[in-house]
């Protein structure tokens, strides 16, 4: 089962993004799958609560997503910017799918293909320089479009703490890069008894406050920094069309027509994905076998399309609260990472298998923390496919068509 996690902080909150470097402690932008499933078995410990019945919450098979910023009205689901994004340099911002943000995903497909002879360089309306556009946005579920989400951070100066004397020590001061927006969103992911204890552990432990349990998260807990609510909903309606029609519209906006022999999807990664090759290889998305580790349907052909994804590495590192130990450091691709798949026609229904395990249980290590959250075709690729242009209708209302695949 999908369920709906909302995060709402009461003042400043720091998820670090590793060790302190020259007593400087820098944050992100969003909260890790980590930082609040680490915080619930803390709370759940304090309240002595027996380990096998931790081990029943936080099975491998319960994923606790990441948690991105979200508006502070109710129905908008948070997640990073896809790679493929660009922004007009006039308009910049998501803008209205019109003017401002497009996507390279389908015409970089679709120059592959020969379907056109270049990617697109410039605005479609403005023919400015499109750049690279790079943060985090959040869309609504009910149908209202996009936002651009920009989180404030404030520099924090404390002095350190001598152990001896609980004093003051004398040329210690550190700096915390906190932030300061409320509201963020996410999912966990697991089965309907996992679901209910939780819920029952977390109800022993503390009452509820406006609907949400009162939880501390992050860096500088002691310092009255990351106290939060957090509430858990389940969740009836999909946040997204169904796994195949979104299967379908891809082939449809790429422009193929009937007349072909592959399928074409794209897996969008919500958080970092970590999925390591034969042979001490650093990825391995690329090889079938693999992905047969982590997945059990392996659509027979598949084909990764190295030449149209957009995939960038980040060092992952951090601090171990149960160790007492500094994480082990990992390069893992980003958030937002685009991988492209092809695979043949007659292999739809063993597709179809493979994707759906993807989106339900994630892909490649530490799925748990909410790693290898992946979204199939996701629907910003479309809205904001940089071939589309605005045509102006007998009735005055805008339409958009492809301009350079052939299609609607």
């Amino acid at each position: 089962m999908r369920c709906r996690a909302q995060l709402r902080f009461e003042g400043s909150w720091l998820v670090s993004r590793g060790v302190a470097v020259q007593n400087v402690v820098r944050g992100r932008d969003y909260v890790p799958g980590s930082a609040w499933r680490g915080a619930l078995a803390e709370m759940l410990l304090s309240a002595g609560r027996g380990k096998a019945e931790l081990a029943a919450i936080f099975s491998s098979g319960a994923r606790f997503g990441f948690l991105y910023p979200v508006p502070a009205e109710e129905g908008w689901e948070g997640f990073p910017l896809p790679l493929t994004a660009r922004k007009c340099k006039v308009q910049g911002g998501l803008g209205d799918g019109k003017h401002g943000a497009s996507d390279w995903l389908l015409p970089n497909l679709r120059r592959r293909l020969g379907l056109r002879s270049e990617a697109p360089f410039e605005c479609s309306v403005c023919r400015e320089r499109l750049e690279r556009y790079r943060g985090l946005a959040a869309r609504s579920l009910r149908g209202e479009g996009y936002r651009e989400m920009k989180i404030e951070r404030r520099w924090l100066m404390r002095v350190g703490l001598d152990r001896r004397t609980e004093t003051a020590a004398e040329g210690i001061l550190y700096a915390l890069d906190a932030a300061t927006w409320p509201y963020f969103s996410g999912w966990w992911q697991g089965t309907e008894e996992e679901f209910f204890k939780l819920r029952e552990a977390l109800a022993a432990c503390r009452p509820l406050v406006d609907g949400g349990w009162p939880v501390y998260l992050g860096t500088a807990k002691a310092r009255g920094l990351g106290k939060a609510l957090l509430r858990l909903d389940e969740v009836e309606d999909p946040y997204l069309a169904p796994l195949e029609a979104r299967l379908n519209d891809f082939q449809q906006q790429l422009g193929l027509g009937n007349d072909r022999s592959y399928l074409y999807f794209s897996l969008t990664l919500r958080s970092p994905l970590l999925l390591p090759g034969e042979g001490g290889k650093p990825w391995g998305w690329d090889d079938a076998g693999v992905l047969a580790r982590y997945v059990t349907t392996v659509p027979s052909g598949l084909a990764y399309l190295e030449e149209v994804s957009a995939v960038e590495w980040e060092t992952w590192e951090g601090w171990s609260q149960a160790w007492g130990l500094p994480k082990p450091v990992v390069t893992a691709a980003v958030p937002g990472s685009v991988l492209v798949y092809r695979a043949p026609l007659a292999a739809r229904d063993e597709v179809l298998a493979f994707l759906q395990e993807v989106e339900e249980r994630g892909l490649g290590e530490k799925t748990a923390e909410g790693w290898g959250e992946a979204v199939v075709c996701d629907p910003f690729h479309l809205h904001f496919d940089a071939d589309k242009i605005s045509v102006r209708t007998k009735e005055g209302k805008d339409e958009f068509r492809i301009s350079a695949a052939g299609g609607n």
